[in-house]
């Protein structure tokens, strides 16, 4: 995956983590030390929209992306689709069914969740095309609104990326 996102220009989503560790906890992003923690068992839990292991991993980097790559100006204008991202997070109970503004469950119980589902199954769309097609169909507008504005902030930070390496190559060390 790395790979893919090397060459797709999503490279600076990996560039600034310094780790990527498994855990027996719950799944997390801790951006005092740049890391993610990923739980396998994570991937067998109902809630999200997709059960795999590279999923819960893009889900993890959607809220690294939101972190380092989005500034206040932009959350503010999410607001309006997402809800308030810097809200209290508190342990709420996952809802029993998916309300259809929302990618998945888990993307119910709190703004960042809804913001890194919903980026997560943006650049899912890469890999499960037909799937994030029949998920996104029976979704409302505004769920497929929410997926549509983190796709444009993505293209943005993507078009960032490719344009900075563009406009400096990377520098040679002299020949000895």
């Amino acid at each position: 995956m790395g790979a893919y996102l090397e060459r797709s220009g999503l490279g600076f989503l990996f560039g600034s983590v310094r780790g990527i560790r498994t855990v027996r906890q719950e799944s997390f992003h801790d951006m005092r030390t740049l890391t993610i923690g990923l739980n396998p068992r994570d991937v067998r839990r109902p809630f999200a929209a997709f059960h795999r292991r590279a999923y819960l991993l893009v889900h993890e980097l959607g809220h690294h992306f939101v972190e380092t790559c989005l500034g206040k100006g932009d959350r503010r204008r999410l607001e309006p689709l997402f809800g308030d991202y810097d809200v209290r997070y508190r342990r709420a109970p996952k809802p029993r069914r998916c309300d259809r503004d929302h990618v998945s469950r888990y993307a119910m119980t709190h703004p960042a969740e809804d913001i890194a589902e919903s980026f997560a199954v943006c650049l899912w769309r890469d890999w499960e095309p037909r799937a994030v097609r029949a998920l996104l169909e029976a979704r409302t507008a505004r769920c497929r609104r929410k997926v549509a504005a983190i796709g444009r902030l993505v293209e943005r930070e993507r078009r960032r990326e490719l344009n900075t390496r563009i406009s400096s190559p990377p520098r040679r060390s002299p020949r000895r």
